[in-house]
């Protein structure tokens, strides 16, 4: 588990119920800047939580189950199997290096690849450009270039955003991390959105264990975005229950 990488309090958690189900771990440290990671386990039945740095590392050392992050984790991917179940199927794809590219002064950007390079938000014209070209410029990594692929998409409403876990094709904990512009976690879900998440997960599983987030909009559910279960917050998930689900199927 990477150190500093999520809140503190959801760290906290993910360390009581380790230690309630008597499974060990190893906190280790990731170099910024850099491929490295330093840690003492000589082990290979690994599951890593921390940053997207973590799952090159698991393919490196052949960590099982290891992380889950795959080429599914991509827009371009799972877009062919949600289609107009996701939040922002209106999407353009453009490359981060494109300046004219979209008509409306606000815009929702995020990298189609679950790489982490930038963080999906939204954005006026003028912040996007500065934020690009300081990127271009000072960039720490060669993920994030001109030719990174990068999901364009009108600005929409949502009512609330909810993070499953689903493992196995199995929904194991849900957490809402928003009610409308507002940070309110809360793991007392609706049957709806539970409901929708079991219909998506039927249709497509990125992997044996990812995380799907869900907006309510005046549409109902849609899909926000799939990501990586290794490197996703936890909110208020119930990380014994998940945990207990990772060792028993996977």
């Amino acid at each position: 588990m990477q150190e500093n990488t999520f809140r503190e309090e959801n760290y906290d958690n993910l360390i009581i119920a380790l230690n309630r189900l008597g499974l060990p771990y190893e906190i280790v440290n990731v170099l910024p800047f850099t491929d490295e990671v330093e840690f003492q386990t000589d082990r290979t039945d690994v599951f890593p939580f921390g940053a997207v740095k973590l799952s090159r590392v698991s393919r490196e050392f052949n960590w099982k189950p290891g992380s889950q992050l795959n080429d599914n984790h991509d827009y371009m991917v799972y877009k062919d199997y949600y289609k107009d179940n996701l939040l922002n199927y209106d999407s353009k794809i453009i490359r981060f290096g494109d300046k004219d590219f979209f008509q409306k002064e606000l815009f929702f950007a995020r990298p189609t690849q679950d790489t982490k390079v930038f963080t999906g938000k939204v954005f006026d014209m003028g912040e996007w450009m500065d934020y690009r070209d300081k990127a271009l410029v000072n960039g720490h990594t060669t993920l994030l270039n001109e030719n990174t692929e990068v999901q364009i998409s009108t600005v929409k409403k949502l009512y609330n955003e909810i993070r499953f876990w689903i493992v196995k094709g199995e929904i194991v904990t849900a957490s809402q991390y928003k009610l409308g512009n507002r940070v309110v976690l809360d793991d007392n879900i609706d049957n709806d959105a539970h409901t929708f998440c079991k219909k998506m997960v039927r249709l497509f599983e990125l992997n044996d264990a990812f995380v799907m987030d869900l907006a309510l909009t005046s549409n109902g559910y849609k899909i926000i975005e799939c990501g990586c279960i290794n490197s996703a917050g936890f909110y208020k998930a119930d990380m014994q229950k998940l945990l207990m689900k990772i060792e028993e199927r996977m």
